[in-house]
């Protein structure tokens, strides 16, 4: 019998800053992980920002600051200890600690290892008062000094020291070879429980945050938008796409790959169920859209020749000035003798705008080539799409009705969802639009 057949029933949980910011937190953490024996690998956050202190990453970036000036970082410190001491459950013990990783962080001067400390001392406090044991990240992920991230080795020793046990274990970083710490990109706590949880298989992957769930479209145009009880991974990918994630995206790879579901939930709301990602669903739907989503600040770069459909090299050429200029693009509508590249309007400044033209006019000799401004994007999402006849006709209808201009239609293969191209001052319109045709029924009263 292999490791993995052995492996008991288990769910990992990961609680974000806001769940692991204070004493009255933490203690609402710990209920909620009493209350089911399987959840058994606890991957936590550093505290987040209070009504009266910032998130501690914040001081121990600060920190590092003081530690370049000075070689010291008396003067912030104590600010994080303070955080720490408020949540821990043996002061001695605390103290004893905290100045431990004060020395090590002054001695080390390294940047990584001083912001990882926020995570390192929540999961090592908070392992005290669960009564787990406490492992530490760096056994766990492994980084390569000029290869980054090594899921195959990170995998391999998650299950050698997570197989049965209960632990909690820090989010955010991990080690390289020499055993030097290296962090994730901000919020990447929520990639560590999701290699934790792919590489042991766990039963459940559950991300305890500050929201209910995931919601069907923005609360801050659509009053009413509710919670999505279920959807698949695909959904989740398209809808985070456009900005409706609640996790870290890279999150979201170990789990596809080892086909574990998600539950996104409450800390602060047992009684709401939030949503379960799923890597399937089978069972049929009433409605064919899950959610309605969109992107502002769209940039669309406009490229017309005659016959372009039979010159090979053209769009190779178009990309290579993309990539040159470091300048990425989202969608590529086409037509006979036209494509569109849509850019994030964030991405590309007037003086590259200038230079792409430029270089592209020499490269190829369009007919025409522009940018156009003020173009937003629209998509209704929802894996049932590709059954249902009509969608499209309901999508444009409902814009037509509030007589919105559709700028450009995109949808793929996939079938999971269509993207229509509008104008900027009339996006929150048409979400509003696309949810009152699609999801408004479903919005109890």
């Amino acid at each position: 019998m292999n490791d993995m057949e052995e492996t008991q029933a288990c769910i990992v949980c990961k609680f974000g800053g806001t769940s692991m910011a204070d004493s009255e937190s933490t203690e609402r953490v710990a209920e909620i992980v009493k209350s089911n024996p399987l959840r058994r690998i606890i991957v936590v956050s550093a505290p987040g920002k209070t009504e009266n202190s910032e998130k501690v990453t914040d001081l121990l970036i600060e920190c590092h600051r003081e530690i370049e000036a000075c070689g010291k970082c008396d003067q912030t410190f104590p600010l994080v200890a303070a955080r720490f001491l408020q949540i821990a459950t043996d002061t001695k013990d605390a103290e004893r600690e905290l100045a431990k990783i004060k020395s090590q962080m002054e001695n080390s001067g390294q940047y990584d290892f001083c912001v990882s400390r926020g995570e390192y001392l929540s999961a090592y406090f908070f392992a005290k008062r669960l009564g787990f044991a406490f492992i530490d990240a760096a056994e766990l992920i492994r980084f390569h000094r000029y290869d980054g991230y090594d899921s195959k080795e990170s995998e391999k020793l998650c299950r050698a020291k997570l197989k049965n046990g209960y632990a909690v274990v820090p989010g955010f970083y991990g080690a390289d070879e020499t055993g030097a710490i290296v962090t994730f990109s901000r919020g990447g706590s929520d990639i560590t429980g999701s290699i934790v949880a792919g590489a042991i298989k766990a039963d459940l992957y559950e991300n305890w945050t500050d929201v209910d769930g995931i919601l069907n479209a923005d609360p801050r145009i659509v009053e009413n938008a509710r919670i999505i009880p279920k959807m698949t991974y695909g959904e989740l990918r398209e809808l985070s796409y456009l900005g409706a994630s609640v996790l870290h995206t890279d999150a979201l790879v170990p789990l596809i790959k080892n086909r574990t579901p998600l539950q996104v939930r409450n800390t602060f709301c047992m009684s709401k169920r939030g949503t379960v990602i799923y890597p399937c669903l089978k069972e049929p739907e009433k409605k064919p859209v899950t959610g309605i989503v969109g992107k502002k600040d769209i940039l669309v770069l406009f490229i017309h020749k005659i016959g372009m459909n039979q010159q090979k090299s053209i769009v190779r050429k178009v990309l290579s000035v993309l990539e040159y200029y470091g300048v990425s693009f989202e969608h590529m509508p086409s037509s006979i003798d036209a494509v569109n590249f849509l850019i994030p309007k964030s991405s590309i400044n007037d003086a590259i705008r200038s230079a792409v033209l430029s270089e592209i006019k020499k490269s190829i000799r369009p007919d025409e080539i522009k940018f156009i401004d003020r173009l937003s994007i629209v998509s209704v999402v929802g894996r049932n799409m590709y059954q249902c006849v009509g969608v499209a006709e309901k999508m444009f209808a409902a814009l037509a009705r509030e007589k919105i201009n559709i700028r450009m239609i995109i949808q793929g293969c996939r079938e999971l969802n269509i993207i229509a191209g509008v104008d900027e001052d009339r996006y929150e319109d048409a979400i509003r639009a696309l949810h009152r045709a699609f999801l408004e029924e479903e919005t109890p009263s």
